[in-house]
């Protein structure tokens, strides 16, 4: 009977073995690999916030629902959350699987989250605010390895503590922002504000592409138009040399300067401030970038505490 007790404990622990050994390989994430993650996320949110010209592109996005900061009415926002809220206290070889499990989860995301080149600052900002729930779970099962006598599993999961704070100081140093781009008032795209009415703001904020001289063709027609008027001393439209005798050119002109006219109505109110570029797609893009801006000084401001705290 005791035989069989010894060879059923061995093969227990031959699983928890084997088990631990997988999660390893599942995802192994070294110190040195931790740093070359902190390294890449800081330098990818450092190149798309300053626009670095000579960086791989690399585009920031809006957060939205397909981010890992959202539940989606699960009961988990994510496996490493699943793994911190699911921690307990076992034996050892349970409490350490636990330790990897806890550690590879969060890298996992991280890693995702700068995997395809995109950047999420919410995204990073949240990831960024776990790390303390990780590294406070790593320290309770280190003390619990510890009573238990399994100095060598305890010495292990400090390896993994201090990976965290490897992370932490290879983002720091790799994110910039002290020269992030600039918000303050413009005068010009103030101006732009009144050219919009009349189709002329996507020439300054966009001159090579079709749509900003289109639009701006069909905007200074009718400010064209009145000033002929004015330079023959007539008021009235159908006496413009340009729009007599009821000739086919005549009527084009007549409906190009109709459309022109009604331009502050359709472009200027309704299609502009649909952002879909110009003036309003500016404002947009600059009230954007602030929220960027804070964002991304908060972050470093978060890295400078969890470096002092840790």
């Amino acid at each position: 009977m005791s035989v069989l007790v010894s060879v059923l404990l061995n093969f227990y622990n031959l699983i928890g073995l084997v088990k631990s050994y997988n999660m390893g390989l599942g995802k192994t994430f070294t110190n040195s690999i931790v740093r070359e993650i902190g390294r890449n996320c800081g330098k990818a949110v450092s190149n798309a916030l300053l626009g670095d010209k000579h960086s791989t592109p690399i585009r920031v996005v809006r957060s939205n629902e397909q981010d890992v900061t959202r539940k989606r009415g699960r009961l988990y926002q994510n496996n490493f959350d699943m793994a911190i809220k699911k921690f307990e206290i076992k034996g050892a070889q349970a409490t350490f699987n636990q330790v990897l499990n806890i550690h590879n989860e969060f890298f996992s995301l991280v890693d995702e989250a700068n995997a395809d080149g995109v950047i999420d600052l919410h995204e990073m900002s949240f990831l960024i605010q776990e790390i303390p729930r990780g590294i406070g779970k790593l320290e309770n099962a280190k003390s619990a390895l510890l009573d238990l006598d399994k100095k060598d599993f305890a010495d292990k999961t400090e390896e993994k503590i201090n990976s965290f704070k490897e992370f932490i100081k290879s983002l720091d140093e790799a994110l910039l922002i002290d020269n992030l781009p600039s918000t303050k008032f413009s005068p010009i795209a103030f101006l732009c504000f009144f050219l919009s009415f009349i189709g002329l703001d996507r020439i300054y904020f966009n001159p090579k592409n079709f749509w900003s001289i289109f639009y701006a063709i069909i905007g200074i027609g009718a400010p064209f138009f009145y000033f002929t008027l004015y330079i023959e001393g007539t008021t009235k439209l159908e006496e413009n040399e340009f729009m007599q005798g009821g000739t086919l050119s005549g009527n084009l002109l007549l409906v190009y300067f109709l459309i022109s006219s009604s331009m502050p109505f359709w472009y200027g109110m309704i299609l502009n401030p649909l952002k879909t570029g110009g003036y309003w797609r500016y404002r947009s893009n600059k009230a954007y970038q602030k929220s960027l801006n804070k964002l991304a000084k908060n972050i470093k401001k978060l890295l400078k505490e969890y470096i002092t705290k840790y």
